[in-house]
């Protein structure tokens, strides 16, 4: 049934959207990731000598991060799949399109994953640049994950 509705879509559409849903709801959805890997929170807590409680919330988020990263790993590459089956259902596939998303996009989520982990380190993130790193991996209509 998904194969079905993926054809009927054609590979360059956005996959599985809700009607009446834009892209803008999964740029939402997302948007907390932008948040998760500031230190301002953190610095809070720590000036008002809550040290432990700094170091447990920066874990915390860390962690919501990745979760997020995740799922976002996971809806990115079944946006993929559908759109090889758009493909090859219309009898217009094409290994080096394929290959571009598939590089652009797991690039993109590692990057993001690189960004958790300078967290991890100690190392200051700025939101712009996950914020920068997901407006580029949504843009495409052809990497907007499905819609849950």
């Amino acid at each position: 049934m998904l194969a079905l509705e993926s054809a009927r879509l054609g590979p360059d559409l956005p996959l599985l959207l809700v009607p009446g849903e834009e892209g803008s709801a999964v740029r939402e959805r997302y948007a907390p990731m932008q948040r998760l890997l500031a230190e301002d929170d953190e610095l809070f807590l720590k000036r008002q000598g809550f040290h432990s409680a700094a170091k447990k919330l920066r874990r915390e988020h860390r962690r919501c991060y990745f979760s997020y990263v995740g799922r976002l790993a996971r809806e990115i590459r079944t946006a993929r799949k559908l759109g090889a089956l758009a493909m090859a259902s219309k009898e217009n596939w094409s290994f080096w399109t394929l290959l571009e998303r598939t590089a652009i996009s797991e690039s993109s989520l590692l990057y993001l994953r690189w960004l958790g982990c300078r967290h991890a380190v100690g190392v200051n993130v700025a939101a712009r640049d996950v914020k920068e790193c997901l407006d580029f991996l949504l843009a495409a209509p052809r990497f907007l994950p499905a819609t849950t």
